[in-house]
């Protein structure tokens, strides 16, 4: 299985996946399936889409048992159905297979990840909100605090916006945890693959608000450019820094509104129970943002560290 950490995955699986897979529930296809095609070229991917058949989907409304139910018809729908987007991925010059299975979504995708090797995967967040994850379960929800994968997800506000396909404009919110280095790398290379502009949005911890002064926000980016890529100075012009204060998930919204960015690329809370009504800071973005989310899952490293060193650089700037 693939993790956002140095030690266990090369960063090149992460910008160039060979396997993307593609979690539907058959009523998103329509806006999933742009997102899938422009991905899997960039990088020569093969899509697999997967559809779990829940089990609330295997009893229709005024039945009461499951022995009325044609099960073995539904799964043959469900297949003809899948095969069909399948062909029109392939027509676009994209391989792709299908895989329809019965079980929980959140238990058929991890499967299928580890069955496939997927490096990437891509669905939809519908939105519901905290009482509808309590009565229904937020997929979106559990998969961004448990898959350790990067999970590109079109939140119910950029569901018809097929423009956000290909990106021209990518917001990174940094520092949201200890490892802010390597989400940088990652950004930087997915602006560079896309020829997109980068934006970086650095919302500081409460106890650090108030050191901060004009300036000292693009000194400490600069200065970390530096270290993260000695041989191309040319980063530091290219990429823009914000500075914002408040509420982290509310900052980043307007953030990628300002600078009307395509694509949010931003980390995610590891291990997050899988009680829905526990929401991490990635899907409250993906709930709010008019544009994805493409999210990674990465490792709680040296977060005093990080904290130390940006005090540091924010004392120098005084």
């Amino acid at each position: 299985m693939t993790t956002f950490d140095k030690e266990n995955t090369a960063m090149l699986d992460l910008i160039m996946p060979k396997r993307i897979l593609v979690a539907t529930d058959l009523n998103d296809s329509e806006f999933l399936i742009p997102h899938a095609i422009v991905q899997a070229k960039a990088s020569g991917a093969m899509v697999t889409l997967v559809h779990a058949i829940q089990p609330f989907e295997m009893v229709s409304p005024g039945f009461v048992s499951h022995d009325f139910v044609d099960r073995d018809k539904i799964e043959v729908d469900t297949e003809v159905e899948m095969l069909s987007l399948a062909e029109k991925i392939e027509a676009s010059g994209v391989s792709c297979d299908v895989v329809a299975k019965r079980g929980f979504a959140v238990d058929v995708v991890q499967d299928q990840i580890k069955a496939t090797q997927a490096t990437r995967l891509i669905m939809a967040s519908h939105g519901r909100g905290k009482w509808g994850q309590l009565m229904m379960g937020s997929v979106a929800n559990q998969l961004l605090g448990n898959v350790q994968i990067p999970v590109f997800v079109v939140g119910p506000k950029s569901a018809h916006l097929p423009t956000h396909a290909s990106p021209r404009k990518i917001l990174h919110p940094v520092s949201l945890d200890g490892n802010y280095r390597n989400s940088i790398e990652l950004a930087v290379a997915l602006a560079q693959k896309f020829g997109a502009e980068l934006t970086l949005l650095h919302v500081p911890d409460r106890d650090l608000e108030a050191s901060f002064r004009p300036g000292c926000t693009h000194c400490w980016a600069k200065s970390l450019f530096a270290e993260l890529f000695p041989k191309d100075a040319s980063l530091v012009q290219s990429v823009k820094v914000e500075v914002a204060f408040g509420n982290l998930a509310d900052e980043i919204r307007k953030a990628a509104g300002r600078v009307d960015a395509d694509w949010i690329v931003m980390g995610a809370e590891q291990g997050l129970p899988l009680w829905p009504i526990v929401e991490c800071s990635a899907y409250k973005v993906v709930a709010n943002a008019n544009c994805p989310v493409f999210v990674f899952q990465s490792s709680p490293l040296r977060v005093q560290e990080e904290k130390t060193n940006l005090v540091h650089c924010i004392v120098g700037c005084a």
